[in-house]
């Protein structure tokens, strides 16, 4: 995933989505609090992390099926090691 967030050909927005998604699990504002509604408060900071990191994900297969990445070094499949 780290590769993914720092490879400039993955999209931004689903870059953008992962960031967004780890500062809304740290700050204490949160549309439905932990202390309130323990399983369901966290649950939903699961559940946002999970899909940006699912769409993150994704972005990197676009990416590889265009034949561009290569994920585990994050390097292009053409250039030589």
């Amino acid at each position: 995933m780290l590769a993914l967030l720092r490879d400039p050909r993955v999209a931004k927005l689903p870059r953008f989505a992962v960031l967004a998604a780890a500062i809304y699990l740290i700050s204490p504002v949160d549309l439905l609090p932990d202390f309130a509604v323990p399983i369901v408060g966290w649950l939903d900071d699961a559940t946002l992390i999970w899909m940006a990191l699912r769409w993150l994900s994704r972005a990197g297969d676009d990416v590889e099926k265009a034949g561009q990445l290569d994920i585990p070094t994050a390097r292009r499949i053409d250039q030589k090691p």
